[in-house]
């Protein structure tokens, strides 16, 4: 397997991360969980949390 291959792949694998929908028991866990880590005071565990349901476009490498 070459290295465009491999490049081609985790485009595609990115794009179904970042475009596939999200179910709503998921959003709904998702929102108590990020209030619990507010709560806390785990600013970093609620972004790193954030950032895995909402990726950044910018991350994901369009063209």
């Amino acid at each position: 397997m070459n290295s465009a291959q491999n490049k081609d792949d985790l485009v595609r694998s990115l794009e179904r991360r970042a475009y596939k929908p999200i179910a709503v028991d998921s959003l709904i866990w998702l929102r108590k969980r990020l209030l619990q880590l507010e709560t806390e005071m785990r600013w970093e565990d609620r972004l790193s949390l954030f950032e895995e349901f909402f990726p950044n476009d910018a991350m994901v490498g369009r063209t």
